[in-house]
C-alpha cells in the first residue's frame, strides 16, 4: 500500500478546519437544534464533525445517561462511514431529535479547545492512497468504540470516546499519525472494557 508522506487534501476533503465547522455550527443555527438540520449544514464534512461532537460528552462533560443516548448515533454513523456513503443519513426518528442551542454550545466549546490543540499538531501526512478503504477502517473502528460505548459500564466511557475524537480528527485532516494513535486507543479500549467485564463477572462469581 503506497504512502504519500504530505497528502495533498483531494477535492471535497480538503476544506475548512474542523475547528472551524464547529465554530460555525455553534453560530449558525436556531435556538433549537435538530440533528437532521445539523446534517444538512454539514453536508459531506458530517461523518468527522458528528464523531466529534456524539462523543465529547463522555468526556469531558458530565451528562447522565450520555453514553446511551450518544452511542446509537455514533453506530449509525459508524456503519455509514463503513459502507462508503458519501455523508450521513439518519432515520426520521433520530433526524428529528433536537437540542436546545445553550446545550448544544456546552458541547462544542467543550470540544473546541481540545480540537484546536491537536489540530496544531495534525496535517495532510502519511495517509494511505487508498482513502476509500481507510475511512472503512475509521468506520469499522468507530463502530467497536461506539459499541463499548452503549454498555451500560461505569468508568468506562472516557477511553472508547476519546479513540472516536482521534479517529474523527484523523478523518477530518487526512493525518495517518493521528489515525494510527485513534486505532492504538482503540485497541486499548477495547482492552480496558474486556477488563472491567471479566473483573466484574469474576466479583459476581466469588459471591456466589
Amino acid at each position: 500500500m503506497t504512502i504519500h508522506p504530505d497528502v495533498a487534501p483531494v477535492p471535497g476533503d480538503a476544506r475548512r478546519r474542523l475547528s472551524d465547522v464547529l465554530r460555525d455550527l455553534e453560530a449558525g443555527l436556531g435556538p433549537r437544534i435538530a440533528l437532521g438540520d445539523l446534517i444538512s449544514g454539514l453536508h459531506d464534512r458530517s461523518f468527522a464533525p458528528l464523531m466529534v461532537l456524539f462523543a465529547v460528552p463522555n468526556v469531558f462533560l458530565y451528562l447522565p445517561g450520555s453514553s446511551v443516548i450518544t452511542g446509537l448515533p455514533l453506530m449509525i454513523v459508524a456503519l455509514q462511514l463503513l459502507v462508503g456513503r458519501p455523508a450521513v443519513w439518519l432515520p426520521r426518528a433520530l433526524s428529528n431529535r433536537s437540542v436546545d442551542r445553550a446545550s448544544f454550545q456546552r458541547i462544542v466549546r467543550a470540544a473546541l479547545p481540545w480540537v484546536e490543540r491537536i489540530e496544531r499538531l495534525a496535517r495532510p501526512r502519511l495517509w494511505p492512497a487508498a482513502s476509500a478503504g481507510i475511512d472503512r477502517v475509521i468506520g469499522l473502528a468507530c463502530l467497536a468504540m461506539a459499541m463499548l460505548l452503549f454498555l451500560p459500564i461505569p468508568f468506562a466511557n472516557g477511553p472508547p470516546a476519546l479513540a472516536i475524537i482521534a479517529l474523527g480528527l484523523a478523518l477530518s485532516e487526512r493525518d495517518g499519525v493521528w489515525l494510527v494513535a485513534g486505532l492504538v486507543a482503540s485497541a486499548l479500549a477495547t482492552v480496558l472494557v474486556a477488563a472491567i467485564l471479566g473483573g466484574g463477572a469474576f466479583a459476581i462469581a466469588q459471591i456466589f
